[in-house]
């Protein structure tokens, strides 16, 4: 009988342990995924800019160019 009633504790505390531990690596799932997000947020973000500085890149370039022509006629 002492055998059944300490079978049932290991078991029950072995059972609480893995609620706990199903429970972190729902915490850590869930967290990976927001992490994932934010990462696809930022990556997006940066195409984002990068396009925009090319962009502006090309407009600069194309001032000066325009500038320099000016001062070429101008001479």
């Amino acid at each position: 009988m002492d055998m059944e009633l300490l079978l049932e504790q290991q078991l029950k505390e072995a059972l609480a342990d893995r609620k706990s531990v199903m429970g972190e690596f729902l915490r850590l799932k869930a967290e990976l995924v927001r992490t994932q997000q934010r990462n696809d947020d930022l990556q997006s973000e940066n195409r984002a800019l990068r396009t925009s500085l090319m962009a502006a890149e090309h407009e600069a370039t194309n001032l000066f160019n325009y500038a320099t022509q000016l001062g070429e006629e101008a001479s």
